[in-house]
Order: C-alpha cells, then structure tokens, then sequence
C-alpha cells in the first residue's frame, strides 16, 4: 500500500470514473488502473465493481475508501504541522563589537541575505570589556574586536583564563580619523605630538583599564578629551569639528560621513581586528555567513597599506 494509491481511489470516489479521475491528478488512466489492481491484489479485495454506467465502489472498497480519506487526512495534518514549525522558526543571533561601520554593514548584508527568513538580531556595540563580557555570559555567540601591540600579550593571558579563543581577520596600522577641514588633514603623516591641541573622541571609559582601550592611548596625557557612547556621536563630532579619533583607518561608505578621512599615525601600533569566542561554542551556519560579509566589509573599507587574513 503507497499513499498514492489511497489518492487514486480517493479521487475515483469524487468522479465515479477512473478517465477523469486521472484528468484531474494528471495521470494516464492505465496508471490508475494498475495501481488499483495492484492494492486489490496485495489486500485480497476486490475494489471497484466496473459498469457500463462507470465504476461503483465494492463493500469492502467502501471500507477501504474510509480508511484511505482518513490516513491522507491524518498524513495532511502531519505535513501541516511540521511545515507550521518551520514557517514559525525564527533565526536568532546575537553578535557584539566594538565600534565598527564594517561590522554594521555586514549585518546589513545578512538582513538582505534573510529577507526571505523571519530572524531576530542583536547587535550590541559597546567597549571590549564589554563585548568580552558578552560572549564569555553567552550573551552574544560571537564578538569583533581588535587587539594591538600593546595589549596583545595581556589579552592572550585573558582569554586562556575566559576559555575564549580569538580569530585574527586582519591587521592595520593605527590611523587618525578627522575631518577634511581639519588643519592636518593635508599631511601623510600625523604624530601625536601634532594632534596634542586638538579635542580627542573616545569610547574609552575614564574608569576602564588602559588594556581595554579601543584606542590605546592613555588618555591621561590628552588636555582636550571627549567620551563617546555611540558611533553617531563620533561621525557627527569628527565631520564638524576639528577633534580626532585613533583607530583602524577603516572608511565604511554609506555607514560613516563622507567628511571624514584616515591618515596614518606616525610610529602608531599595529591593530589586530578578529573575532572572539568560547571555546565550546560551535558556531552556526548563519553566524559562518555574517562572517563571510563582515569579511568582505572590512576589506573593502581597509586602508591600502593594510593586510586581510
């Protein structure tokens, strides 16, 4: 017995005539006709009583039909169930990062690349302690930060004793961010000695440790400083004023203000940009997807003395 053939009889009952029944399942009428005998002669019935006038169901086809409607009833309800679950399944990540355009385009991408998926994502921007908190609490499946020569070796003692393990994506040489106007915007070069009467934009808080600066500048030797939140507020801050920020040099289109440049920080350090994890993490295919974007992103948006992993 096959589901296909409860179908024919099933259909066969609706016309009483085995040629529209297979009009309707766009079937040839020698298939159901085969199929049927083939059910009569493994159940030891006979099903259909054939007439001029058509075809008429037996006492025991009677029986048989009931059955039938009732096992491809119960087989529906299977189908729609399960396909219920799957249409309700919801994609859920959560991912945390410093603050970085490349990263935020690369979750642009991936809601593109879910359009056809219902998801729930949450991206938490914040300083390193706190996406290191994130991951290490399972709060977040996977962090983006950035190690530097002068952190380097701290960071590595930490998450051997966190069990996190950290991915190198790239390395960059530290860069000055300002804005176009700004009066050392036309040098190849910046030495912090220069930018000592310029207002400086931080993420750093004044209460984190030096190892945890997104930055690594002691902020302690800066007489004009600024704490920032959220990358809004440093865009905005950065392409009108004539304050600075250090970091990777990344210049993301569409995600930063076409105002700001990057110029290389004379003897700056060399900044490491990865991802962190637990080590008994596994991570998703979805999550291997985000990172192929965010791949793509940071490279696109790299200075050109840069290299990409």
């Amino acid at each position: 017995m096959t589901p296909q053939q409860f179908r024919y009889i099933v259909e066969i009952s609706k016309h009483s005539s085995i040629s529209q029944a297979a009009s309707a399942l766009f079937v040839t009428q020698p298939s159901i006709s085969k199929a049927v005998r083939e059910l009569e002669t493994e159940l030891g019935i006979t099903i259909l009583d054939r007439t001029n006038k058509g075809v008429a169901f037996t006492k025991e086809g009677t029986e048989l039909l009931f059955y039938a409607k009732k096992l491809l009833e119960q087989m529906e309800s299977v189908v729609h169930h399960f396909n219920k679950e799957k249409k309700m399944d919801v994609t859920k990540l959560s991912i945390s990062s410093q603050h970085y355009g490349f990263a935020i385009e690369a979750v642009a991408n991936l809601m593109d690349h879910f359009a056809e998926r219902k998801y729930e994502l949450s991206i938490r921007e914040g300083k390193t302690t706190d996406v290191i908190d994130d991951v290490y609490a399972s709060r977040s499946i996977m962090g983006i930060l950035s190690l530097n020569d002068l952190n380097r070796h701290f960071f590595e003692r930490y998450f051997t004793a966190k069990l996190l393990t950290f991915t190198p994506l790239a390395s960059l040489n530290q860069q000055v961010f300002l804005r176009k106007e700004h009066p050392l915007a036309h040098l190849e070069s910046i030495a912090l000695e220069q930018l000592r009467d310029y207002p400086y934009l931080t993420y750093q808080q004044d209460d984190m440790l030096l190892h945890f600066a997104e930055e690594a500048l002691n902020v302690d030797n800066i007489v004009k400083l600024v704490y920032l939140k959220d990358r809004g507020a440093m865009n905005n801050l950065l392409s009108n004023t004539d304050s600075y920020n250090l970091g990777t040099g990344c210049i993301v289109k569409n995600y930063m203000n076409d105002n700001i440049v990057a110029i290389p920080l004379a003897e700056g350090n060399v900044i490491q940009v990865g991802l962190v994890k637990r080590k008994d993490v596994h991570l998703p295919a979805e999550i291997l997807v985000y990172i192929d974007f965010l791949k793509l992103a940071l490279a696109k948006s790299m200075p050109d003395d840069s290299d990409s992993k």
